[in-house]
């Protein structure tokens, strides 16, 4: 597709890079938004916001160079590339400190966390569709060989450097189907947090869907054939998902901490 936004001699700003940083200010603006109906304080999830998104840059950043210590000794621009970004080990890592460092903020400055846990939903099922634009144009996350009339064929050698994509051949843009859903899942969110009666409704509502669009796109993934099988029965993707619907379906049937909304919500012309 059209991994490389722009590359001034060995340093790249890759296509991920650019719309990673559109997924955050958007996520950032949503997030912001609909705490401002549900009555929270706009400015401290703000500031949850820019502290999640800059923990995921440093978090991420800071994996890839101990992945690739020695790579990075020898050619830091190219492991320091915007396209690294997009590994998902480094990601992970990335979202985990994130959530952490979010999470502690939110508790010291006394924000009610389950209501900005679902304020915070559909802005991550928003950052979730930008970024798998984003993996489609990388390469990344990409899907199975396939013989439909849509597949996708890949042919940058970058984006087979950095994201290890196989060229030449057709396959599910399994990046896409995710996009789809999530950006329908983040609308049906928006609407629902307007209704939503009971704390961390929203919030189990888009774990729910959203384990369940995961374990569906499971199988279309490239590494689905080759991925361990817990049990003969599911890979270790579909079995977070799973977990992730069980979750999400307990917050959703109100589990001991979900109650009546201390505030109504609010809406602004």
């Amino acid at each position: 597709m059209y991994p490389r936004f722009l590359q001034f001699g060995a340093f790249v700003i890759s296509t991920y890079g650019v719309l990673a940083v559109v997924a955050a200010l958007c996520g950032i603006a949503l997030w912001t938004s609909l705490a401002r109906r549900t009555g929270l304080d706009p400015a401290k999830i703000q500031m949850a916001g820019l502290l999640a998104v800059s923990c995921i840059v440093v978090g991420a950043r800071l994996a890839v160079v101990i992945d690739n210590w020695r790579g990075f000794l020898q050619a830091p621009l190219l492991i320091l590339s915007a396209g690294t970004l997009s590994k998902g080990s480094a990601v992970t890592f990335g979202v985990m400190l994130a959530a952490i460092v979010a999470l502690a903020y939110l508790l010291l400055a006394r924000v009610p966390l389950i209501r900005a846990l679902d304020a915070a939903a559909p802005a991550v099922m928003l950052v979730l569709a930008i970024l798998d634009i984003a993996n489609f144009a990388a390469g990344s996350h990409y899907g199975a060989f396939t013989a439909v009339p849509w597949g996708v064929t890949y042919s940058s050698r970058f984006a087979a450097r950095t994201a290890g994509v196989s060229l030449g051949i057709a396959l599910h843009p399994v990046q896409l189907y995710a996009a789809i859903g999530h950006f329908m899942l983040a609308a049906v969110l928006v609407m629902m947090l307007r209704h939503a009666i009971r704390s961390a409704e929203v919030l189990g509502i888009a774990l729910f869907a959203d384990g369940v669009l995961r374990f569906l796109l499971a199988p279309l993934s490239s590494d689905y054939a080759d991925a361990s099988v817990f049990f003969h029965i599911v890979t270790p993707a579909q079995a977070i998902a799973m977990l992730m619907v069980v979750l999400g379906g307990a917050c959703w049937l109100n589990p001991w901490w979900s109650g009546q909304r201390s505030q109504p919500v609010v809406h602004h012309a």
